[in-house]
């Protein structure tokens, strides 16, 4: 569509080499709760509206419709350009007779290597994630190609999209991370494991305390022993409440509240990327919206604020010490913290 490369910069348009489409370039604005001259948002007008953003191993994507580009760092003042690719930065799909629309987790070390949801079921009827279909079972498969299923009871389902492989314990094995809600309960994080040859349960937070109250995951930050934190938010769409949880020695310890006014995920959307981390200097930082999705926090270190041109609902990533995500009207916002 744009030659090899089409760059958005600051107040000018620049022509494609080939094509000679014009790429409108917005304003960069001063995010409004930080110190003067402490960041820079770029509001970047592309031809097509911003419908997804992803990152992979692959690299970072930006996707207009059909079209996918790669971001790739560049000598413009926000520091990012679209490469045209044939590469889309989706995750594989589930397998066929798994949950619709679900993706495939991997791991490139470990026990656990691929995990996703299978026996979609319509039992929980909640529909936060765009429709009524919810996993019904955990599947795994191990590196030397073992497959096991964990099977859910009947008043559960995994309430959402892809698994999360991580070695939480910094044992060398791998857990899996999901959300799971039940009839009574509403949603909570369940973790599980392999015991022997057996797929078992290894343990879960609190519930949400009702039906029809979800919790996303924001985040699974590392330490320096190799040990990890999961964050997650709950009911991101009435409140937000951000809260922790940690796995060590076959225990699960929570901590609730840590930060108010915050949120992850639109209700509806099919999208559970809306936040990532970023080293800042001082360690890995969580930064995700502000309820009204009108606002960058980090709620770690309580960095002030960052305002944006308008709420955000794509995925947020981080690439090349730069945050990128969208906005819901689809122009692509570049910040450097």
């Amino acid at each position: 569509m744009w030659g090899s490369k089409v760059s958005a910069s600051v107040s000018r348009r620049r022509k494609s080499s080939s094509l000679a489409a014009i790429l409108v370039a917005g304003l960069a604005v001063a995010g409004a709760a930080t110190p003067a001259g402490a960041v820079d948002v770029f509001e970047l007008n592309l031809p097509k509206k911003v419908t997804a953003i992803r990152q992979s191993a692959d690299g970072s994507f930006v996707a207009m419709g059909a079209e996918a580009f790669k971001l790739i760092a560049c000598d413009t003042p926000e520091g990012l350009c679209l490469q045209t690719t044939s590469e889309t930065g989706e995750a594989q799909k589930a397998p066929a007779g798994a949950l619709p629309d679900g993706f495939v987790a991997t791991a490139q070390t470990g026990d656990i290597r691929k995990a996703w949801y299978g026996r979609p079921t319509g039992r929980y009827g909640h529909g936060v994630l765009g429709d009524a279909i919810e996993g019904g079972s955990l599947v795994v498969v191990t590196g030397s190609g073992r497959k096991r299923e964990f099977v859910l009871p009947e008043n559960q389902v995994f309430e959402d999209i892809t698994p999360r492989i991580r070695d939480l314990d910094g044992d060398g094995a791998n857990e899996v991370v999901t959300i799971r809600s039940s009839l009574t309960g509403g949603a909570a994080v369940a973790i599980y494991g392999f015991s022997g040859d057996e797929l078992v349960e290894r343990g879960a937070s609190s519930e949400n305390g009702r039906p029809n109250r979800w919790l996303n995951i924001a985040a699974i930050i590392a330490d320096d022993t190799g040990k990890a934190t999961i964050y997650g938010v709950r009911t991101p769409h009435i409140g937000g409440r951000l809260f922790s949880l940690t796995y060590a020695e076959g225990a699960v310890s929570e901590k609730d509240d840590i930060a108010t006014d915050v949120s992850d995920h639109v209700i509806g959307s099919r999208e559970l990327g809306l936040s990532a981390t970023i080293d800042l200097g001082d360690g890995e930082e969580l930064v995700l919206p502000s309820q009204d999705r009108t606002r960058l926090r980090f709620p770690l270190s309580k960095r002030p604020d960052i305002g944006l041109p308008g709420p955000v609902d794509t995925a947020i990533i981080v690439t090349d010490g730069r945050i990128v995500t969208a906005t819901a009207d689809g122009k692509l916002l570049v910040i450097l913290p």
